[in-house]
């Protein structure tokens, strides 16, 4: 094996530059640098839950996404899935499951191979038995002529724990909000999921916060159907915030304060308020007459129980300290 890069290297660059690439660009990078690692024309990185058995996440390099569709149309007639399930982090290649003759000539390798122009395969699989989240790791190359070695497959084994690891630490980055230093322990207030909801990274104060407000919640999949677009939402006295991140999302929680009894108008008279502006600042701000700024200050006094600026001022600081 002679790469432009040693797996000593990759693991260092994995974990040094992890904070610094997108989530949403994550397994497309690390599969990106692997290839410098191992060689390799194709690959797949998927994900996905054992109450689903299907791929929640799905990355490609230089093969085309069908090619996630065509593995599960096949799964009955795939022997290696078998041996991945039965070798749990261990790099299986298919030359090992089938030999050479009987796979070229199945109709695995004619119907779901062979179109994507794949002639070898060394696939890795990773069940987290806690969460219930499985990842699939597959190499292709598209020259029969060049089998994985043997060297390839030990570099496959050891290289697949730091990949989910960067992978777990960038997700937990994301949740911070920035680059971790000593302190991983900080409570969070959101969570990563996938489109079925299922958690791939949780903060603990986000779990505590649905805990608190509704015991019968479930603790393993996000309460609410992920509607992309939907960048808001509610679900009794909490509200979500949802942030796409290519396969994944980023869900925030808060509870509802006395603001969040406002008009989006009302909080924007409020923002003036609290900024010191005056009647006619804020009215020139919004395109409103002074008048009006008045009169919507005066429902958001009768809404909120108060009746001064200094109060509307320090509920709102108090709203933002909340949360």
């Amino acid at each position: 094996m002679n790469n432009a890069m040693s797996p000593d290297q990759f693991i260092s660059l994995l974990y040094r530059q992890a904070a610094q690439i997108p989530l949403a660009d994550f397994s497309h990078w690390a599969l990106d640098l692997l290839q410098q690692v191992i060689s390799f024309e194709g690959a797949i990185w998927g994900t996905g839950h054992i109450s689903t058995q299907k791929f929640h996440t799905q990355t490609t390099l230089d093969v085309s996404p069908d090619i996630f569709e065509q593995l599960k149309k096949h799964l009955a007639i795939n022997p290696i899935f078998e041996q991945l399930l039965a070798n749990s982090g261990d790099a299986v290649d298919m030359a090992d499951v089938l030999n050479d003759q009987r796979f070229y000539n199945s109709n695995l390798y004619h119907q779901c191979f062979k179109p994507f122009g794949i002639e070898r395969i060394l696939s890795s699989f990773h069940l987290d038995e806690r969460s219930g989240i499985f990842t699939l790791l597959t190499l292709y190359r598209y020259n029969r002529e060049s089998p994985f070695s043997m060297e390839e497959k030990t570099v496959q084994n050891r290289l697949l724990y730091h990949l989910l690891a960067a992978a777990s630490h960038r997700q937990f980055i994301e949740l911070n909000g920035s680059t971790l230093t000593e302190n991983e322990n900080e409570k969070h207030d959101s969570a990563i999921c996938d489109a079925q909801g299922i958690y791939h990274c949780v903060g603990t104060q986000f779990l505590n916060i649905l805990d608190t407000h509704s015991s019968e919640l479930p603790s393993q999949v996000f309460p609410l159907e992920i509607i992309p677009g939907n960048n808001e939402f509610a679900l009794g006295n909490l509200l979500f915030s949802q942030q796409k991140m290519g396969d994944l999302y980023k869900i925030s929680v808060r509870v509802k304060t006395q603001i969040d009894l406002l008009t989006q108008r009302e909080k924007q008279v409020v923002d003036g308020i609290c900024q010191g502006s005056t009647f006619k600042q804020i009215a020139r701000q919004l395109g409103l007459s002074p008048s009006t700024v008045s009169n919507h200050l005066y429902r958001i006094y009768l809404k909120l129980g108060i009746n001064t600026r200094s109060e509307l001022v320090s509920l709102t600081q108090m709203s933002i300290d909340e949360n």
